[in-house]
């Protein structure tokens, strides 16, 4: 009855000889070989099982035995009876299985797993579903029985036009007490980069916008008010919190208890949200709360105000009276034959600490304000085929241990990021052998718009592999560390708000070495209605920001995969050196590969100090990285070979003749001619077109998400 999972230790198998393999090939001529699929093995159902076996279902009960007839009623209730069997040493040599009937169930706590509910590598834990069911953990509230706004204060603020549309609900009806201040940080925030919980509103499954204005889009700042001589980059602002604005409508906010402007306050890549502390309507200036945006302010900057009574004035719109406990809200349609939800759980709905070879196979969890599943240190643990969507924070943590597999999971509609992976050793190089593969992570930040990537990876020798990644306002990878694979994912529609970004981003050290990105896909990145209109500097498929250096592009497609004033590449290169970049497809990009050089003297002082690092162990480094021995030498030398550049306004972009070029085929044809359909590339053509110009083979059909039997259902 329970779906099968994967075994924990087969793709870790020769690990060290596939990264000695990568780290040989940065030179090589020879393709590097196709990462095999990771191996699922018979799994034990009900009916075969020699392990212990327990149920639980939404109809369960405290007080059964956890059997078939008799189920437990919570995760909680199986845990605590595998945990007595342990204690007097009955629990099975074969390890133990939960099985989850499906259903909904509501969840008042995080489900927490320490290091005592571990299993062994010929034992192990597993809590799956019911082979064809669906069990959903919700942390999250329905809301019924809307009325009508009836307060004659309340509907005073209310814009006139939406007065007789907006309903209310009162959330101690359901149990909610007092409400926690709303938080929200941001990047540049001055509070600092943190995921704070945040209740959010559902109408049939979809996130509903708090209320704002304007309804798209953003204004922009008149002026700073301080003339304070703050610069940045040659960028004059003020880092005092006051400004100028344009228009009246800032005057209607006046008697607004807790208004917040979210911007891009002085770079386009830097996002916060700011309170207002006091708007001026004579001076047209707005005064915000201490501490202030990281960067400061400058004119021309876009933002956006929220959380406003008196702005609710389109449907999906709603605001919460944190003082009184009343939610209102303008209904895209009728409610009562709506699904509406509030996300109240202010944890992470799964948590496991030190824990090792458990399996969580086949389960849901929704409607959390603040993380989905967090596993810290442990081995060997397996996220198979589950589904974390419309949570507040990210959606998995993997925050050290080692060999955690994520494999054929779905991760959407979340308020940050997808899934954040840190694991390996940077001192001695020793890998975390985390993997993460065959999952859709999609739609995310809305609430952080940038830094909350599909998958944010850091440490050492972890890999990510066959996932589609796509439809984030920034990157969908950001990553640092060493010896780590990114191959054979499809990325797509991401870097769709955010400045000087790239489908995958890496920045700041030079000691960041044996990176390699292999047969990617990625297109639509950035602005394409009109990329010559993206933001100032730009978007790219892959960009290597401030010294990065020592990676392996091979293999990659790129099309339509960059746009920006400043005109960025497919291939992004911010004062880096020692970068190969082999074998690819760039078409229709505003560039295939561009570069910001630094030149010598601003390379020699960014290095100077970086292999005295604490973080790195010096003559190991060299000893694996040779180049680094010569670090401070070459500045801004990379090598693109054996590149086929089809219909680019510009093959190489600002080189400053430092790279070296060798074997690339440039070449403008005919648009029928091109190897691309409405969608996307077409992979059989470029196959041909490939071969026909001497390039390697790419495996086209490998790219991607695969068929499994471990992918959730959509419901």
């Amino acid at each position: 009855m329970c779906d099968n999972a994967m075994n924990p230790l087969k793709h870790h198998a020769g690990w060290s000889l596939l990264m000695t393999t990568l780290l040989l090939g940065l030179t090589a001529a020879a393709a590097p070989a196709v990462t095999a699929r990771t191996a699922l093995p018979d799994f034990p159902d009900a009916a075969t099982a020699l392990s212990t076996v327990f149920f639980v279902a939404p109809n369960g009960s405290g007080a059964a035995p956890g059997t078939a007839q008799a189920p437990f009623a919570t995760l909680e209730q199986a845990r605590d009876a595998l945990r007595r069997l342990r204690r007097e040493g009955k629990l099975a040599e074969d390890g133990a299985l939960v099985i989850v009937r499906g259903g909904r169930y509501r969840v008042r706590q995080p489900f927490l797993l320490t290091a005592e509910d571990s299993g062994e590598a010929t034992a192990p834990i597993r809590y799956c579903r019911a082979k064809g069911e669906t069990p959903v953990f919700s942390g999250g509230i329905r809301l019924e029985d809307f009325e009508p706004v009836r307060d004659a204060a309340i509907l005073a603020r209310l814009p006139e036009e939406a007065r007789d549309k907006v309903v209310q609900v009162d959330l101690a009806r359901y149990g909610v007490g007092e409400l926690k201040p709303l938080r929200l940080g941001g990047f540049a925030g001055g509070l600092g980069f943190k995921t704070h919980p945040v209740m959010e509103l559902f109408f049939n499954g979809e996130a509903m916008p708090l209320s704002r204005w304007p309804n798209k889009g953003f204004v922009k700042v008149v002026e700073v008010s301080v003339k304070d001589g703050h610069t940045i980059h040659g960028q004059k602002g003020s880092k005092i919190g006051r400004f100028i604005y344009d228009g009246d409508r800032p005057s209607r906010w006046k008697n607004e208890a807790d208004v917040i402007l979210y911007g891009y306050w002085f770079f386009g890549w830097a996002d916060s949200y700011e309170r207002v502390a006091s708007i001026d309507p004579e001076k047209h200036e707005i005064t915000l709360e201490a501490p202030y945006s990281r960067y400061g302010y400058r004119a021309g900057q876009p933002y956006r105000a929220m959380n406003l009574l008196c702005e609710i004035d389109m449907p999906g719109e709603w605001y919460l009276d944190r003082a009184a406990g009343v939610l209102y809200f303008y209904p895209p349609s009728n409610p009562d034959t709506a699904v509406v939800e509030l996300s109240v759980a202010d944890y992470p709905l799964v948590q496991l600490d030190n824990v090792s070879y458990t399996t969580l196979q086949g389960l849901t969890w929704e409607l959390g304000g603040a993380d989905g599943v967090v596993i810290r240190g442990g081995e060997h643990c397996i996220v198979a085929g589950c589904t974390v969507r419309r949570c507040g924070g990210n959606g998995i943590v993997v925050d050290g241990g080692s060999s955690h597999t994520l494999i054929g999971c779905d991760v959407y509609s979340m308020g940050r990021g997808g899934v954040t992976v840190a694991g390996g050793d940077r001192k001695t190089l020793a890998p975390g052998n985390h993997l993460v593969e065959n999952c859709d992570i999609h739609d995310l930040s809305r609430i952080d718009h940038t830094y909350t990537p599909a998958i944010l990876l850091s440490g050492v020798g972890n890999r990510i592999a066959r996932n589609a990644l796509h439809h984030i306002p920034s990157s969908a990878i950001r990553l640092g560390g060493n010896d780590h694979v990114v191959e054979l994912n499809e990325i797509h529609h991401v870097v769709q708000e955010s400045d000087d970004q790239g489908g995958i981003d890496m920045w700041g050290n030079a000691t960041y070495r044996g990176n390699v990105f292999r047969y990617n896909y990625w297109h639509h990145i950035g602005n394409q209605v009109n990329p010559r209109e993206a933001p100032p500097c730009g978007q790219a498929g892959i960009r290597l920001d401030d010294a990065i250096s020592g990676v392996r592009i091979y293999g990659n497609v790129f099309y339509r995969a960059s746009a920006g004033r400043l005109g960025f590449g497919g291939v992004q290169i911010h004062g880096g050196k020692d970068n190969l970049i082999n074998n690819n497809v760039f078409i229709e990009c505003m560039a295939a590969v561009s570069f910001s050089p630094w030149g010598d003297a601003r390379w020699r002082k960014f290095v100077a100090s970086a292999m005295e690092a604490k973080a790195i162990d010096p003559a190991l480094y060299v000893k694996r990285y040779p180049a680094l021995a010569r670090l401070a030498e070459d500045h801004d030398v990379n090598r693109v070979t054996r590149n086929l550049v089809l219909n680019c306004d510009t093959f190489l972009r600002r080189d400053g003749g430092r790279t070296v070029n060798e074997g690339n085929v440039v070449k403008t044809i005919r648009a029928k001619a091109l190897p691309v359909r409405k969608e996307g590339v077409n992979f059989q053509k470029l196959k041909r077109r490939m071969k026909k110009n001497g390039l390697d083979p790419i495996p086209f059909e490998e790219i991607g998400l695969y068929e499994s039997p471990l992918r959730p259902t959509k419901d």
